[in-house]
């Protein structure tokens, strides 16, 4: 990961702990792949994200949406709603494995942003 904030791991959030039950990596867990990774799911949360938040620009690469959406999926499994600049850090392990699966073809990612 690119800055000390954003290296994380799993390990560290007593929130994660609880759900790995013995697992080495929340990767490894049976319910990170179908929630985070799947693209049909990701497509529901999409048309759901839209009809709370509003439309997302054409413009806007898949693969960005996908992320986005996996990232927001991963803190509902863990920490539910956090709220409006409420943030967590991700773990670097779940960071990766979004960012493998649904990759930017220039290879620039945002980051973790502070809220404002």
């Amino acid at each position: 990961m690119p800055t000390l904030t954003e290296c994380r791991c799993c390990h560290n959030y007593a929130a994660i702990r609880v759900k790995m039950n013995g697992i080495q990596c929340m990767t490894d867990h049976p319910g990170f792949a179908p929630n985070c990774l799947n693209i049909h799911v990701l497509e529901a949360s999409m048309w759901e994200y839209m009809q709370h938040d509003g439309p997302i620009g054409d413009e806007v690469p898949q693969n960005s949406v996908y992320r986005y959406l996996a990232y927001r999926r991963f803190v509902y499994v863990v920490w539910h709603r956090l709220g409006k600049k409420n943030r967590r850090v991700l773990p670097s392990c779940v960071v990766l494995a979004i960012r493998r699966a649904f990759p930017d073809p220039t290879g620039t990612y945002t980051g973790f942003k502070f809220p404002i």
